[in-house]
C-alpha cells in the first residue's frame, strides 16, 4: 500500500472544486434502499453516485428506469466510456463489472465463476485508488459480504465508509459484514446518507477551512496523543505527523465539530472516541496474499530454501508484527504448508503474529472471514485449508494452530528472538523517522544471520542498507548480515540473546507446530488421558479449547470448535465457584486458586481444587486439580445382580462379536464420512452459485415487481378512462382497422362492440370531413406529427375540435393513431356572445372615461386596460401592487393600501381617491373604485378608475378660500377685542375711546384692502406694507425706506400693518411726524431665515427715555411680534429712538 497522505499535499484549485464519486453497493432488497437514498440527493450538489448491484447477466435491467422516478438526478446506465459527472447517477450493466480510470467508467469482465464474482469490492477498490480520499462508498440491503474488502481498499486511501442501519435492511448481511470491519464512519437509514455524505465533504471542499482546521489539529496534537496514549497505553507521538493530522481532522470532519480544541474535549470526555481514534491511527487494512506477485517470489527466495534445509529437529521460526485481523500471517502458514507438502517434509514451524489492536487479534483467532475474501487465496491452497460456512470460510485447523497471536508492540516490548523470516508489510510507512530508526534494529537484533526481512511495497531499509542486503529489491525482499546484533535497551524486559545457530523444539518455552503429515495424536492423548481436565476460555467465560474428562465437572465436555459458555455447563458446587474466579482473575490478572471444592452429579461426587491462570493474549487457563477419588453413591441405592461365571462368559463372547461388528462400522462410517465430505463441499460450492443467483433473482424480482404494479394501476387507469371519459375517442391500427373505442364516440362513429379489427374506411361517419379526417390519419402514420383539426357534422349543428396524435410502441416504432374529439360548439357559441357583450362593454367604458383594473392577490400583481395605462402613464399592461402604490404620492399610499387590504381581507368596498406622484407642479387625481369577487378558483379585485383631476382641483380651491376667509375672520375679531379691551382700560374719555379703535380698525381696513388688492400673481412685500403705513404722513417729515426684497404672507399682514401702524401713529404724536423736527429711516436686512426690520427716529433735540410703563400701543405691538413668531426692542441714543423687530418670515 502506498502511503496517499505522502501524495495529499496542500489543496489546488481543481481539487477544490472537483466532485466526489459515491460509490453505491446493494444486492437483495437493495432498490427500496436506494430509492430512498437517492431521493434525498440533490442535482446541485457536488457528488455524482455509481450504483453496483448483483443484476441477473441473462435479463435486461430496469434499475434504470425505476430510479429515475424518485430522484432529481440524471439516471442512465453505463455503457463504457462515460466520464462521471455532477449531478448523475450511473448504474451498473447486468453482466458486467465496473471500474474507474481518471473519473471514467470501464466496462469489465468477470474472472470468477458465479458464486465467487464480487463487483461491489472491485468496483469500490479501483475507486479507491483513482479518487483517494475523493471517493465514498455505501453499502446497503443484500446477503452475504461482498464489499467488505472494498470498503477497506476506501478507508485505506482516506475515503468516506457509510453502511444502511442494518435494522432498516431488508436483508442485514452486508451492512452487518461491513460494520463488523470496524472501519465504518456513519451509520445511517437510507434517507440520512446523503445528508451525512454532504456534511462530512462540506469540510474538504473549502479550502481555508480546510487548512485552519489542519492548523488547529497541529497545535492540539500532543495533547491528543497523550489522551490516546493513557486510555489505550500506546504512543502515536512518533506517527507521521501528516499522517496523524489527517486522521484526526478526519474525525473531526466525521463528527462535524469546529475546531481540534472541540475534538480534545470529546475524547478527553467519551472513552468510545478515544477507541474510534485509536482504530482510525491503525489503519488496519489487510488482505490475502496482498501483492501476489510479491509472494510468489518471497516463496522462492525463502520459503523453500527453509523448507528444503530444515532437519528433522530444527525450528522454522517466522514473525509478522502488525498482522491485524490476520489474513497476512495466514498467508504465509498456508504458503509454508503448502511447501512442505510438495517437498514432502515434516517440519516444525513457529509463526508469531502480534498487533496491538486485541479487537483484530479476537478476529483473527476466530479466522472467519467473508466469503468474497476467497477469491484472493490461491485455487489449490483454497481447496485444502479453508473450510466453507455459511456465507463465510474459516481457515483449517491445521494452519491455525501454526500461529500464536498475542499483543505486542515491536517499539515498546522486547522483540522475538532467532527469526527466520520476519514480514512487516505496510507498518513502517506510518512510521515517523524516529520510530524507522528504532525498528530497523530491532529487526536486525530479531533476525538471524542471513534470515529474510520482508516488507512492503512502498517499504525500504533506508540508511540502513549496510545491515540488511536487498534480495529482491522490487519485491521488498531483504536478507539480514552476519553483523553482531545489539539489544535495544530501551525496549521493556530484556530477553537473554539466542545463540545464531537454528533453536529445536524442546528449547522453547510453546512447542511450535510440527507439521506432520502422518498420523500422531501423542500429545492429543497425553492431554485427554493423563493430564488433568482444563479450559481455556475467554474473560467472559467463553470456552475456547478444553482438554482431558471434564464430565465430573461439566455436564457436556465441549469440543475445541465449542462456542458454549463454562459457567453455563458447570454442575452443582462448581458453577459459582467457576463464575467467583473468572471475575476476580480478569480484574486481578493474577493466578488465582479456590480450595476444597466439590462437584456433584448423579453419580456421586469429586473434590477438587480449581486454579485460573491469566495468559499473555488475554484468555484464562481453567485447571481442574482433583484432590481425592471419585466418591460415588451408595451402593444401598443400587440393586446387585450376582453374575455367574457362564454369564460372563456370554458377555465376553458378545463383547467380542460387538467390538468386531463396531469396527467394520467405523470403517464405513469413516468411508461414508469421507464421501459425505466431498459431496458436501460440492453442494457448498453449488450453494454458493445458488446464493449469488437467488440473490440476482431477488434483485429481478423486485424491478419486475414494480414494474408490474405500475403496469397494474397503468391498465386500471386506462380501463376507467374508457369507461368513464365522456370524450369521443378512437384508437386504430397502423392498418387503420379499429383497436379501441369510448362509449361517447356514438355520436360520430356508430361503432359496435364487434367493430374492433374492422377498417374505420368501411365506417359511415357523421362528419362532413371524413375524408380529410382519414387522409390526416394517414399523414399522422406516415410522419408522426400532431394533427388539429375542426369539423362538423353535416347538419352543421355540432362543431367538435379533433387532435389526432401518433400511436407508439414500447420502442418509439409507429404503430397507429388516436382520435380525439372534443365538442366545442356550445363553446363558439359563448365565444361569439362573449365578443359581442365585450364590443358593447368597451364602448361604454371608452365613452364614460372609465379605465378597469383586476388585481390578483396570490401573485401580488395588478392589471389594467388602455385606458387605465393612459391614464397612469405607464405602458405595461400588469404591474406588482408595490408598483402601482409608487405611482401614488407618498402621503396617500398607505390609504390605497389598506383599501386594497381590507377589500381583500373583509370584503369591503374600495372607494379612495389619491394623487398621482409628480415631478410637475401639477398633478392628476384619480379615483379607484372596486370589489372583491370570489371564485371557486381564486379571489380577486375587479374595479374601474376614475380621473377626477378637475373636480379635486375645484374642490381643493374651495376648501382652501373657505379656510382662509375663516382665519382671518378669527384674527380679525381677536385683534378687534384685543384693542377694544385695552383701549378700554386705558381711555380717558369716551370719545378718546371712540377714536383710538376707530383709528386702528382703519388701518386693520387699510391692510386688509391691501391683500385684497395684491395681484394673485406675486406676494405683497415688506416694502408694501412699510410704505403703507406712512403714506398718511407723507411730507411732514424726511423718510428714508432701504431694504432687499422679503414677501410677506396674507396671514402675516395684519400683524406686521398694526405694528407698523402703531409706530407711525406713535412718530404723529411725539415724534418726527409730530411736533418734534427729525427725518424717519426704515431700513431691513435678511440674514439666513431672519428678517431684522429698524424703525429709526433721528430727533434734532435731544431725546429722553420712556419712563418704562407700557401703554396700549406699546402693548399691542408685543401682541403683534408674538403673532409673527418675532420680538420687538426698544433702543435709545442722544438724538435716536430705534425701535428694531426681528422674526421669521413664513415662506410657504
Amino acid at each position: 500500500m502506498k502511503d496517499k497522505d505522502l501524495q495529499q499535499g496542500e489543496m489546488t484549485r481543481e481539487e477544490r472544486e472537483r466532485l466526489c464519486i459515491v460509490g453505491i453497493g446493494a444486492s437483495a432488497g437493495g432498490l427500496e434502499a436506494i430509492r430512498e437514498m437517492l431521493a434525498e440527493a440533490r442535482a446541485e450538489s457536488n457528488l455524482a453516485y455509481v450504483v453496483i448491484q448483483h443484476l441477473d447477466p441473462n435479463h435486461e435491467s430496469l434499475l434504470a428506469e425505476l430510479l429515475a422516478r424518485h430522484t432529481e438526478l440524471r439516471v442512465r446506465q453505463a455503457s463504457g466510456g462515460e466520464k462521471i459527472e455532477v449531478g448523475n447517477v450511473y448504474i451498473i450493466p447486468p453482466g458486467h463489472g465496473l471500474s474507474v480510470t481518471d473519473g471514467v467508467l470501464n466496462l469489465t469482465e468477470f474472472a470468477q465463476p458465479r458464486g465467487l464474482r464480487r463487483p461491489i469490492d472491485d468496483f469500490f477498490e479501483s475507486l479507491a485508488v483513482d479518487q483517494g480520499r475523493f471517493a465514498a462508498c455505501v453499502i446497503l440491503s443484500g446477503t452475504g459480504a461482498d464489499g467488505s474488502a472494498g470498503l477497506r481498499a476506501i478507508k485505506e486511501h482516506g475515503g468516506l465508509c457509510l453502511v444502511q442501519e442494518p435494522g432498516t435492511a431488508k436483508y442485514d448481511g452486508m451492512p452487518t459484514s461491513a460494520q463488523n470491519t470496524g472501519l465504518v464512519d456513519f451509520v445511517r437509514r437510507p434517507d440520512q446518507i446523503v445528508e451525512a455524505i454532504e456534511q462530512f465533504y462540506s469540510h474538504t471542499l473549502v479550502d481555508t477551512a480546510d487548512r485552519q482546521l489542519a492548523n488547529t489539529v497541529e497545535a492540539h496534537l500532543e495533547d491528543i496523543c497523550s489522551v490516546v496514549r493513557n486510555f489505550v497505553g500506546h504512543d502515536f507521538s512518533g506517527y507521521k505527523k501528516s499522517t496523524l493530522i489527517r486522521r484526526v481532522q478526519r474525525r473531526i470532519q466525521v463528527l462535524d465539530l469546529p475546531d481540534a480544541s472541540a475534538y480534545l474535549k470529546r475524547v478527553r470526555a467519551d472513552s468510545r472516541e478515544c477507541e474510534v481514534l485509536f482504530r482510525e491511527l491503525l489503519i488496519n487494512v489487510t488482505r490475502f496474499f496482498r501483492d501476489p506477485a510479491h509472494f510468489d517470489r518471497l516463496r522462492e527466495t525463502a520459503v523453500k530454501p527453509l523448507i528444503r534445509d530444515a532437519g528433522s529437529d530444527d525450528e522454522i521460526r517466522i514473525w509478522v508484527p502488525g498482522c491485524s485481523s490476520g489474513e497476512e500471517a495466514y498467508t504465509i502458514a498456508m504458503m509454508f504448508a503448502d511447501e512442505a507438502r510438495q517437498q514432502q517434509r515434516t517440519v516444525n514451524i513457529q509463526l508469531f503474529a502480534t498487533d496491538i489492536d486485541e479487537q483484530m487479534l479476537r478476529i483473527a483467532r476466530e479466522a472467519t472471514y467473508p466469503q468474497a475474501a476467497l477469491a484472493d487465496i490461491p485455487e489449490a491452497m483454497r481447496d485444502s485449508y479453508t473450510i466453507a460456512l455459511d456465507g463465510r470460510f474459516r481457515i483449517s485447523a491445521k494452519i491455525r494452530d501454526m500461529i500464536r497471536f498475542s499483543v505486542h508492540s515491536i517499539v515498546r516490548d522486547p522483540p522475538f528472538s532467532n527469526i527466520d523470516l520476519l514480514s512487516c508489510r505496510n507498518l513502517l510507512i506510518y512510521f515517523g523517522d524516529t520510530l524507522q530508526s528504532s525498528a530497523l534494529p530491532i529487526f536486525h537484533y530479531a533476525l538471524k544471520p542471513g534470515a529474510t526481512l520482508f516488507l512492503g511495497p512502498s517499504e525500504t531499509v533506508g540508511r540502513y542498507d549496510h545491515i540488511f542486503k536487498p534480495l529482491d529489491q522490487s519485491a521488498r525482499i531483504f536478507q539480514r548480515n552476519n553483523s553482531r546484533p545489539e539489544y535495544p535497551l530501551h525496549l521493556r524486559s530484556p530477553q537473554r540473546t539466542q545463540s545464531s545457530g537454528r533453536r529445536h523444539a524442546e528449547t522453547d518455552s510453546e512447542p511450535p507446530t510440527r507439521l506432520d503429515w502422518g498420523q500422531s495424536d501423542v500429545a492429543e492423548r497425553i492431554l485427554s488421558a493423563y493430564a488433568p481436565a482444563t479450559l481455556r476460555v475467554t474473560p467472559r467465560g467463553e470456552i475456547l479449547r478444553s482438554t482431558g474428562k471434564l464430565g465430573k465437572y461439566l455436564e457436556v465436555t465441549p469440543g475445541q470448535d465449542s462456542d458454549n459458555f463454562a459457567p453455563s455447563l458447570a454442575r452443582a458446587g462448581v458453577r459459582e465457584a467457576l463464575s467467583a474466579i473468572l471475575r476476580q482473575v480478569a480484574r486481578g490478572k493474577k493466578r488465582t486458586i479456590s480450595r476444597d471444592l466439590s462437584a456433584r452429579s448423579e453419580f456421586g461426587q469429586q473434590s477438587f481444587d480449581l486454579i485460573a491462570d491469566p495468559l499473555e493474549d488475554g484468555t484464562i487457563l481453567l485447571v481442574f486439580r482433583d484432590r481425592d477419588r471419585f466418591e460415588a453413591l451408595d451402593d444401598d441405592e443400587f440393586e446387585e445382580l450376582d453374575p455367574t461365571d457362564s454369564h460372563v462368559q456370554s458377555l465376553e463372547h458378545e463383547l467380542r462379536d460387538t467390538r468386531a461388528r463396531l469396527h467394520t462400522t467405523v470403517e464405513e462410517l469413516e468411508t461414508a464420512n469421507e464421501e459425505l465430505k466431498s459431496s458436501n463441499e460440492e453442494m457448498m460450492s453449488m450453494n454458493e452459485e445458488l446464493q449469488s443467483t437467488n440473490e440476482e433473482l431477488s434483485t429481478v424480482n423486485d424491478e419486475l415487481k414494480s414494474k408490474v404494479d405500475e403496469l397494474s394501476v397503468a391498465n386500471a387507469d386506462l380501463t376507467n378512462f374508457f369507461v368513464s371519459t365522456a370524450l369521443p375517442l378512437v384508437v386504430v391500427d397502423q392498418r387503420m382497422a379499429i383497436r379501441n373505442f369510448t362509449d361517447a364516440i356514438q355520436s360520430i362513429y356508430p361503432f359496435r362492440g364487434t367493430d374492433r379489427g374492422r377498417p374505420l374506411t368501411e365506417v359511415t361517419s357523421t362528419l362532413r370531413q371524413n375524408e380529410e379526417v382519414l387522409t390526416a390519419i394517414g399523414e399522422v402514420m406516415r410522419d408522426g406529427d400532431v394533427r388539429h383539426m375542426r369539423v362538423n357534422d353535416r347538419a352543421d349543428s355540432r362543431t367538435w375540435s379533433l387532435v389526432i396524435t401518433p400511436y407508439r410502441s414500447r420502442d418509439g416504432d409507429l404503430n397507429g393513431a388516436t382520435l380525439v374529439f372534443t365538442e366545442v360548439t356550445d363553446s363558439l357559441r359563448l365565444e361569439a356572445a362573449l365578443k359581442h357583450e365585450g364590443e358593447r362593454l368597451r364602448l361604454a367604458l371608452d365613452v364614460s372615461g372609465l379605465a378597469v383594473w383586476e388585481c390578483d392577490p396570490k401573485a401580488g400583481t395588478l392589471a389594467l386596460d388602455d385606458s387605465g395605462r393612459r391614464m397612469l402613464g405607464i405602458d405595461a399592461q400588469q404591474l406588482s401592487v408595490e408598483q402601482f402604490l409608487h405611482l401614488v404620492e407618498p402621503g396617500q399610499r398607505d390609504a390605497v393600501a389598506g383599501a386594497l387590504q381590507n377589500a381583500l381581507t373583509g370584503g369591503e368596498v374600495i372607494d379612495v381617491i389619491a394623487k398621482l406622484a409628480s415631478d410637475g407642479p401639477h398633478a392628476r387625481s384619480i379615483q379607484v373604485v372596486g370589489r372583491r369577487i370570489a371564485t371557486q378558483s381564486a379571489e380577486r379585485v375587479l374595479g374601474v378608475l376614475f380621473d377626477v383631476t378637475e373636480e379635486q382641483d375645484a374642490k381643493d380651491v374651495r376648501e382652501m378660500m373657505l379656510r382662509e376667509m375663516n382665519h382671518r375672520v378669527k384674527n380679525m375679531f381677536s385683534i378687534i377685542s384685543s384693542m377694544v379691551r385695552m383701549a378700554g382700560r386705558r381711555a380717558e374719555s369716551i370719545p378718546g375711546l371712540v377714536d383710538g379703535v376707530q383709528t386702528r380698525i382703519n388701518a386693520l381696513a387699510r391692510s386688509h384692502d391691501l391683500t385684497q388688492r395684491s395681484p394673485r400673481a406675486r406676494h405683497f412685500s415688506l416694502e408694501d406694507a412699510v410704505r403703507a403705513s406712512i403714506e398718511p404722513y407723507q411730507g411732514d417729515a424726511e423718510v428714508t425706506i432701504s431694504g432687499p426684497a422679503v414677501p410677506v404672507a396674507n396671514h402675516e399682514l395684519t400683524s406686521l400693518s398694526l405694528l407698523l401702524h402703531e409706530w407711525s401713529t406713535n412718530a404723529s404724536k411725539y415724534g418726527v411726524f409730530g411736533h418734534s423736527p427729525g427725518r424717519l429711516e426704515v431700513n431691513w436686512t435678511q440674514d439666513g431665515g431672519t428678517v431684522e426690520l429698524i424703525w429709526n427716529e433721528i430727533h434734532e433735540a435731544r431725546v429722553e427715555p420712556d419712563n418704562g410703563a407700557e401703554g396700549f400701543g406699546s402693548t399691542l405691538v408685543q401682541l403683534s411680534a408674538v403673532q409673527l413668531n418675532g420680538t420687538v426692542s426698544v433702543e435709545y441714543g442722544d438724538h435716536e429712538r430705534r425701535m428694531v423687530l426681528r422674526y421669521v418670515p413664513d415662506e410657504r
